[in-house]
């Protein structure tokens, strides 16, 4: 966690269970349509990432982990779709 959140917030997340892989696709979904700036989007989609990789790492190779593995690949094609990196 980071030490910058309130106490009381850092417990509420600890307890909180695992997102499913629907959840978070929701959430990407809607950072895919909300129309915010690159660099606001390229840091959400970080932390939907990490989110979503650290639950496919978890179960992996087991049944568990395959919707998160999915919408991973998803994740990846669809914003790179949407916010290409430029370089310079």
């Amino acid at each position: 966690m980071s030490s910058d959140q309130p106490d009381d917030e850092q417990t509420h997340a600890a307890a909180r269970p695992p997102r499913s892989a629907d959840e978070i696709e929701k959430d990407f979904l809607d950072l895919l349509m909300s129309g915010i700036p690159p660099d606001v989007a390229h840091d959400k989609f970080e932390r939907l990432w990490d989110e979503t990789n650290a639950l496919a790492a978890s179960s992996m190779m087991t049944a568990r982990g395959l919707p998160y593995i999915a919408l991973l690949k998803r994740m990846h094609s669809a914003f790179a779709e949407r916010y290409p990196r430029r370089n310079g």
